[in-house]
């Protein structure tokens, strides 16, 4: 099959929709090495792409030319379905939320990967403006694609009661993670994170981005609870300016400025930096408003690490049977959950075969072929 994908976040975001992109490639070039992907983006970046990927033979990476060189955010929204039919393609793969506007022209059988509808669910966190670009770019993507493809159940159940979309277009394909965080890393590995780090020997770990949605300010206020009774400091691997400071505010008078440890400020882990500070966190902590699925979620049940998540949104459905979880407006509750979980023997190795790679892109090309 020759398959094309709306690529931009591939190249360009060092974040979840950049992660997923990633994943899945990887995962198609390993597990289907015969199949030809045609990678569309408007420029491209290095920093975050793997160059077994892009030196692959069946992997072709096409960016505007011409005249489009300078209009390179027309070219990926209104001429990508030009493109996918030059390259005789069989399908292609909108990525993140959106489908070019000439797919259909282009008589190219298409595919869109929905991640959440937080934009509707919390309004409250975006602009109108940009609630009403988000709104309309998964509206029409979601009515024009053949396929819809939905990270959760989660996010399946919110695109039907929106879209009133019929339940057969829209199939389940859970992401997966990078697959270093399959693996164990050893004791030297271990221990040079922690030294190079300067990792205290018990953390609670948060991963992510710093905003309002991820709701990590609700950590501290469990910490200033146990404060005396349970002085365990908090490691926060993220970024974002604004926020960072209500978390620095908080600790400042609350007296937890020990407690409360940047790992970001050094550097930004690599993969396999970062599957380190998983396996060496005592607990992983994700107290977010709403999520589409939760990829750290699954990042720390592949590490070994036990999990504590809020009750909101799909995060079961990454988190599984035995991560703990609480309401996320709830500081005590979630005090106690950390007393708890620290308390336990911990068995996190659980239905984690269809949260693998192989799996996943398995399910995407049966996908492919019947779309």
């Amino acid at each position: 099959m020759r398959i094309g994908f709306d690529a931009k976040r591939l190249f360009l975001n060092n974040r979840g929709l950049g992660n997923y992109a990633r994943n899945l490639l990887y995962g198609l070039e390993k597990f289907y090495p015969d199949d030809e992907y045609y990678l569309y983006s408007p420029r491209i970046s290095n920093e975050y792409v793997s160059p077994t990927l892009l030196n692959s033979k069946n992997v072709h990476v096409e960016t505007p030319k011409g005249l489009y060189k300078n209009l390179s955010s027309y070219w990926r929204s209104y001429k990508l379905g030009t493109e996918a039919r030059s390259s005789d393609l069989d399908v292609f793969h909108g990525l993140a939320q959106e489908i070019p506007k000439d797919i259909k022209k282009s008589n190219t059988k298409s595919v869109v990967t929905i991640h959440d509808m937080i934009f509707l669910q919390h309004p409250e966190f975006y602009k109108p403006i940009d609630r009403w670009i988000y709104f309309n770019k998964v509206k029409f993507a979601v009515n024009n694609a053949d396929k819809v493809v939905a990270i959760s159940n989660q996010t399946k159940d919110d695109l039907i009661e929106t879209f009133k979309l019929s339940e057969d277009r829209i199939s389940v394909v859970y992401q997966s993670c990078n697959e270093v965080f399959y693996d164990k890393r050893s004791s030297s590995e271990l221990q040079k994170v922690k030294d190079k780090w300067s990792l205290p020997e018990q953390f609670l770990l948060y991963v992510g981005a710093l905003n309002e949605n991820k709701n990590v300010l609700i950590i501290l206020e469990a910490l200033s609870r146990l404060r005396g009774e349970l002085d365990i400091p908090l490691v926060v691997v993220g970024h974002g300016v604004g926020y960072k400071r209500r978390l620095v505010e908080f600790s400042r008078k609350n007296k937890l400025e020990r407690q409360l440890i940047f790992a970001s400020d050094i550097a930004d882990p690599s993969p396999l930096e970062l599957s380190s500070f998983y396996q060496l966190a005592s607990v992983f902590i994700f107290p977010s408003f709403y999520e589409g699925f939760g990829i750290p979620i699954l990042e720390a049940r592949f590490s070994g690490t036990p999990v504590i998540a809020s009750n909101s949104s799909c995060l079961d459905e990454a988190g599984g049977e035995e991560s703990r979880y609480f309401n996320p407006k709830d500081g005590e509750e979630l005090a106690a959950s950390i007393v708890h979980v620290l308390s336990q023997d911990n068995n996190i190795f659980q239905d984690l075969e269809k949260m693998k790679i192989d799996y996943s892109v398995k399910k995407l090309m049966e996908i492919y072929t019947q779309t």
